[in-house]
């Protein structure tokens, strides 16, 4: 085959033609992977528009490769005598087989994403780095038979590619005409990486050029995604209406009886008068990693879905509280559940995660908030001390004692051997027991378990009840494992004496991505919310609720006096519980979901509904999405959320 190549290989121009098809063929064969992997994501494309979606597709191939080897091809088509001798044209080819791999790779990394998120990698690529090495360790677990025939593949590659390389391009008898031909060989390939010849280079939301969100996501190439993740400066600031015409919106969808907003400059901050002489409750809030909605029988039942018995101590609790089965992350990523958990904000598309400098606007936290009434506040982590930032964040969100994995004892018969993700959450729940028991009353206690984290390691075998191997499976098993934690951790509660006074708060940070029928929007972030304790009265809620409700929710709860701002309304409020909705976002998507159906929009266009929305009801619920955003985008950028000695 390379024999047969060689002439080509000897000339400039077929040479770099075929470095360049070889280059960009890898794109195709991992987009037919992307489509064949996650058939589930694609089902309701047509043939035609699949095949489209591989031809318009070719436009993001091609345009990422120009963008990462355009100058070494102009390098290799220099007319001088040195830039034929051998070493010139090896080091330069060397340079596009690395590149050539990289391209490779963060296309597998972005397809096995896909898998868990169901979209491409957006804005979060630019926060990985926190987390490296649970990654490496994550990836050597349970990719290490991929990785070995990735370097395998790659060792077989360079052979192939020295092999290609070696006919060297004779000289060329007219160096002025190669010379002449270099800038139109230049403005070829700039026309080819902007994408096209229009004012605006290619970006992102061009691959969404129809009214399927599938389509769009097969069209994106991966590594492109990626490219221009990291290479954004500048949030996108979008203006899609008078500042007063979003701020007032946004405050008709969160008004109450009981709240007051305080001021036309700070438009998202409240106050709220709680009865002074009620009893304050201890809080507990669980944020549980991955706890999707639908592998919860309990809310199973009410979708009239067959049972999996995986939950079954977080099932009878169900029935002593009040179950939210319309409850929704508003992000897909644990930092995201923790920003809208600990200060009812979700996290917005290209702006800083909590961590990352979300934290340097004057926000409503939650540990803030409780200590205002007096609470002692404790913040406990399975993963390890200091993962995502969350050793800086309690502290920032006002919780004053705060215990990583590396702080928890081992009270499991098996310690937890893997170096990946924490300890075990039953260790976890017991050192939160011990620290809840022998608090000052009343307490703020908060939970972020890891277990149920890839690569779902159970202790031992009985909790081995679903056996297919499956990673569906291992996610179900270690959800069995972590359900009879949570089931304990209730027992303590009641041999301790606290659980009759405490509100517990069970929820996710995230939804996982063993999604039932993906393509409907609100199963991507479908979690649990359950919420057990005293003024809280047991049954099931259908109303549509987010993680940013729950600060306002412990406010009404607690008897809270406090002026806070926050995107979520009191699930006490049984006021417009029609016009209820959850914000909602997906890297650089973002979405508004209620009762009547959805929209997704990615800051430049509506991008998708829910089938069959009236088209003036998706107009409104558009509204209202452009209108959060807006009004969140400002008050983050210039810090009015709250004002100066209000936070």
């Amino acid at each position: 085959m390379i024999k047969r190549l060689s002439p080509w290989l000897a000339h400039p121009y077929l040479r770099i033609l075929v470095l360049l098809v070889i280059f960009i063929l890898p794109a195709t064969v991992m987009r037919l992977a992307l489509y064949v992997v996650h058939a589930d994501d694609f089902s309701g494309l047509s043939f035609g528009q699949v095949l489209v979606a591989f031809i318009v597709g070719l436009r993001f191939d091609i345009s990422i490769a120009v963008m990462m080897i355009g100058i070494p091809v102009l390098l290799l088509l220099l007319p001088f005598r040195w830039s034929h001798h051998r070493y010139w044209q090896y080091a330069w080819g060397a340079f596009i087989f690395v590149a050539w791999i990289l391209f490779i790779l963060l296309m597998v990394m972005d397809t096995i994403y896909f898998g868990q998120v169901h979209r491409h990698i957006g804005s979060e690529v630019n926060t990985l780095s926190n987390d490296v090495g649970s990654m490496v360790s994550i990836a050597l677990m349970e990719y290490k038979t991929a990785l070995l025939l990735f370097a395998l593949a790659t060792s077989m590659g360079a052979w192939l590619w020295w092999r290609l390389l070696r006919p060297i391009p004779a000289h060329p008898h007219s160096p002025w005409l190669r010379l002449l031909m270099l800038p139109i060989l230049f403005l070829l390939l700039l026309i080819a990486g902007r994408g096209g010849y229009t004012g605006k280079p290619m970006g992102v939301g061009e691959a969404f050029f129809s009214d399927s969100l599938a389509q769009g996501y097969l069209t994106m190439n991966g590594a492109f995604a990626i490219s221009h993740a990291l290479i954004e400066k500048e949030p996108p600031v979008k203006s899609f209406m008078p500042q007063a015409q979003a701020d007032a919106i946004v405050q008709a969808q969160l008004a109450s009886p009981n709240v007051r907003f305080i001021s036309p400059e700070y438009p998202l901050a409240r106050i709220t008068v709680g009865d002074m002489h009620k009893k304050k409750p201890n809080v507990v809030v669980l944020m549980l990693e991955s706890w999707g909605a639908l592998h919860m029988d309990a809310i199973r039942h009410e979708m009239k879905l067959q049972a999996l018995g995986a939950t079954p101590n977080f099932d009878q609790l169900a029935k002593q509280g009040r179950l939210y089965t319309h409850f929704y992350a508003n992000g897909q990523r644990s930092i995201q559940g923790a920003a809208a958990i600990l200060a009812s904000q979700p996290t917005l598309p290209s702006m800083p995660l909590l961590g990352l400098g979300m934290e340097q606007n004057r926000l409503s936290f939650i540990g803030e908030l409780a200590q205002s009434q007096n609470y002692q506040t404790i913040f406990l982590q399975s993963s390890d001390h200091g993962s995502f930032h969350f050793d800086s964040i309690a502290a920032r969100a006002g919780f004053k004692e705060y215990r990583g994995a590396e702080e928890i004892p081992n009270v499991h018969e098996h310690p937890k051997q893997a170096k990946t993700w924490g300890t075990w959450d039953h260790n976890t729940f017991q050192e939160a027991n011990k620290l809840f028991a022998s608090a000052q009353k009343p307490f703020l206690g908060f939970i972020f378990t890891s277990t149920t984290h890839t690569p779902w390691i159970i202790p031992d075998a009985r909790w081995n009840k679903f056996t297919s191997g499956s990673d569906r499976d291992k996610f179900l098993n270690t959800l069995f494992y972590a359900d009879w934690a949570l089931g304990q951790l209730m027992e303590a509660a009641k041999r301790d004496g606290y659980f009759d006074d405490t509100i517990f708060v069970i929820t996710a940070d995230h939804a996982n991505e063993f999604v039932e029928k993906s393509e409907h929007v609100p199963n991507q972030f479908h979690i649990p919310l359950l919420i057990v304790g005293p003024g809280v009265k047991a049954g099931i809620d259908e109303r549509v609720g987010s993680q940013a409700d729950i600060i306002p929710t412990l406010i009404d709860l607690g008897g809270w006096s406090v002026t806070y701002a926050g995107l979520g309304r009191s699930l006490m409020d049984d006021t417009r519980n029609a016009d209820r909705a959850a914000f909602t976002v997906r890297g650089d998507v973002m979405d508004w979901i209620t009762r009547e159906g959805w929209v997704s929009h990615n800051l430049d266009k509506r991008i998708g509904t829910s089938p069959a929305l009236a088209p003036e009801t998706a107009n409104t619920l558009e509204l209202k999405l452009l209108a959060s955003y807006q009004m969140l985008m400002q008050l983050q950028l210039n810090n009015r959320f709250m004002p100066v000695g209000n936070h």
